[in-house]
């Protein structure tokens, strides 16, 4: 009787530590609320805006990548990556947070950021101009893109539609004005012949 007593304590000492370890070896992430964990697996591609959908060659563009940081911590790494549009040629940027650069072999323009805080949003607005041989009706397109330490989070792009189409005359125009232009010739050459004379 006292044998079982003292293996069932035993046992139940020996329960206990695994419940303690168990309990220690679990990261923070197993205490955080269902918003918060939801918050931490989501994937949050940028937010794009573009100031103008319909546009004519040689106007300027710009176009607004804004990201936000929903979770209780700190994102380290992030990298955010607009690949403008071979019709646009670009001008300036800014950012809110890290630094930004341009590299005109790809068109394409990077910002990093080292540590973006919980709750903190940065803002990055990209100046450009539409090029002035862009084939009327085109559609320019421009993606931005998001990785966090390295980990793709996601692409949201926009498009902007180029509406200008020029001006086609029709059939009935252009006879038109080839007969005119006959005849203005026409006119012009006999004038020529009077005053030969």
């Amino acid at each position: 009787m006292k044998e079982r007593k003292k293996r069932s304590r035993v046992l139940a000492f020996v329960g206990m530590g695994l419940v303690v370890v168990g309990l220690l070896s679990l990261s923070s992430s197993a205490w955080a609320t269902p918003a918060e964990k939801h918050a931490q697996q989501q994937t949050v591609p940028p937010v794009k805006t573009v100031d103008n959908t319909v546009v004519d060659a040689g106007d300027e563009l710009i176009f607004e990548i804004t990201l936000n940081n929903p979770t209780p911590n700190p994102w380290s790494d992030v990298v955010i990556t607009d690949d403008l549009d071979r019709y646009v040629s670009f001008d300036s940027a800014t950012t809110t947070h890290g630094a930004w650069m341009y590299d005109a072999t790809t068109n394409r323009v990077t910002v990093t950021i080292a540590s973006l805080p919980a709750g903190e949003t940065v803002t990055v607005t990209i100046y450009c101009t539409v090029w002035y041989r862009t084939p009327p009706g085109y559609e320019i397109e421009n993606i931005a893109c998001l990785t966090i330490e390295g980990v793709d989070k996601g692409c949201s792009q926009v498009i902007v539609i180029l509406v200008e189409q020029g001006f086609v005359p029709e059939m009935g125009s252009l006879l038109l004005l080839g007969s005119g232009v006959a005849a203005l010739a026409g006119y012009a050459g006999m004038k020529w012949g009077v005053r030969r004379k």
